[in-house]
């Protein structure tokens, strides 16, 4: 265990002092956890599966419907109890979100939270104080890995939370909160004279720490570059979507530190944050994760899909959710010393940049559908670019889905684009998912030129 000196405590009782005395609590016992031999961690694990399992069936709609209602039909404990449901997907939940909500769910004091990515349609969750809480030790404990201390300078490039396109927000390119010593980039929308003017203010912010999506970090160290200017760093943190080989390599040799990336999703049933040794660590507090292959739990260098059931999140829990995602479990300790369960990330979440005459634009499915109000019946939408000049728009129509709501669509579209590019649309029975999965909300012929 770290020792109590290189604690961080100021921000320890920052964050205490918006979620409680038990922060710290908390995050003391995760870097104990952390630690312990594998076969405590993992009887601390199935014990938590056994509560929320337990939970579930009694309070969520969802659970009993598929269960009977029976709660003694379920035997076993840890793991094998959840072998007895189905496994979940988005589609699933979004079609019928109300039933997945516990009947006490505002005992654990949640929050709505709308989920959109690339995964095809919007999904609103609720998450628990609790939840939240252990989310935000995650990341504590990942930015210390990297070598983050209280008082260092960080830089964030990314969209903001709850980024709605017709909001002020698009339009303020950056924000210094002096409280935190953070720089946010807004990665709204970008060009060549916006990510240079991003790329002096970094210079001149010196961060110890850089943030944000692979795809966004590539383009603002492209900048960097292009001015000849230096950024020492401890570490760039990378998160959101697949990071490439090309893509840390360019990151590493720009800012001469490590890339540690982290795997993570709004609905919160996996986050994995890399170490400095490379490894992918699964938080277990947080979430019990299986990698599955045609229903059955992988073996070490196996490839299989991650699905990840809720342990905390007792206001929504997801059991057995499928993330879309592969991996491969790792059989072996890390060197780092943490003794939590690794993996290898084979596949997942791609770039969602469209490359335009005048620059860059940032686009996620969440952005669209809060653009337009009332909402559209879209099932899925696909942005497909082989040429800078044009984007090509596949649409599945969902139930009295009419040519108004086309033209409604593309205008929309359109103002994001600021008329940069011409914009076609075809209608589509389906959008296939690839190998992984996923579903490809962008895709981008168009190289990024690094």
């Amino acid at each position: 265990m770290e020792k109590w000196r290189n604690l961080p405590w100021s921000e320890l009782i920052r964050r205490a002092s918006e979620s409680g005395p038990q922060f710290i609590l908390g995050y003391l016992g995760m870097l104990r956890r952390h630690r312990l031999p594998p076969d405590r961690i993992r009887q601390y694990q199935e014990r938590r599966v056994e509560r929320i399992v337990r939970h579930a069936l009694r309070y969520v709609p969802a659970y009993q419907t598929e269960h009977g209602a029976v709660t003694a039909d379920i035997h076993g404990a840890g793991p094998r109890l959840l072998e007895q449901f189905p496994i979940l997907d988005r589609r699933m939940v979004a079609e019928r979100p109300e039933q997945f909500v516990a009947v006490n769910a505002r005992r654990f004091a949640p929050k709505s939270r709308r989920t959109g990515g690339t995964t095809g349609k919007p999904l609103e969750l609720y998450l628990d104080g609790r939840t939240r809480a252990l989310w935000n030790m995650a990341v504590l404990c990942w930015m210390q890995w990297a070598g983050w201390k209280p008082g260092d300078r960080v830089v964030v490039f990314r969209l903001r939370y709850g980024y709605q396109p017709n909001s002020s927000e698009f339009y303020t390119p950056y924000l210094v909160d002096h409280s935190k010593r953070e720089l946010f980039l807004n990665a709204a929308r970008l060009d060549d004279r916006r990510l240079r003017e991003f790329a002096s203010l970094m210079i001149d912010f010196r961060p110890h720490l850089l943030r944000g999506l692979p795809s966004h970090l590539v383009l603002l160290a492209r900048a960097v570059n292009a001015l000849h200017g230096r950024v020492q760093l401890r570490a760039v943190l990378t998160g959101g979507e697949l990071l490439g080989y090309d893509q840390r390599r360019y990151l590493e040799e720009t800012f001469a530190c490590k890339v540690l990336d982290h795997y993570n999703m709004w609905e919160m049933v996996a986050f994995a944050p890399q170490c400095r040794e490379g490894s992918y660590h699964l938080i277990p507090e947080l979430s019990y994760v299986e990698i599955l292959r045609s229903g059955r739990r992988c073996e070490a260098g196996e490839v299989g899909e991650i699905v990840g059931t809720h342990l905390g999140n007792y206001s929504m829990p997801l059991v057995r959710y499928n993330m879309s995602d592969v991996a491969s479990p790792i059989g072996v300790p890390c060197s780092c010393g943490r003794t939590t369960p690794t993996f290898a990330l084979v596949g997942g979440r791609g770039r969602d940049i469209i490359v335009t005459p005048n620059g860059y634009v940032v686009l996620q499915n969440r952005l669209i559908s809060a653009a337009i109000s009332p909402p559209l019946p879209v099932e899925k939408l696909q942005f497909y670019q082989e040429r800078k000049e044009e984007v090509l728009v596949r649409i599945v129509r969902g139930e009295g889905y009419t040519e108004d709501d086309t033209g409604r669509l593309i205008a929309e579209i359109d103002k994001m684009f600021d008329g940069a590019v011409k914009i076609r649309w075809e209608y589509v029975d389906d959008i296939p998912r690839m190998l992984s999965g996923k579903f490809p909300f962008v895709v981008s012929r168009v190289p990024l030129e690094l």
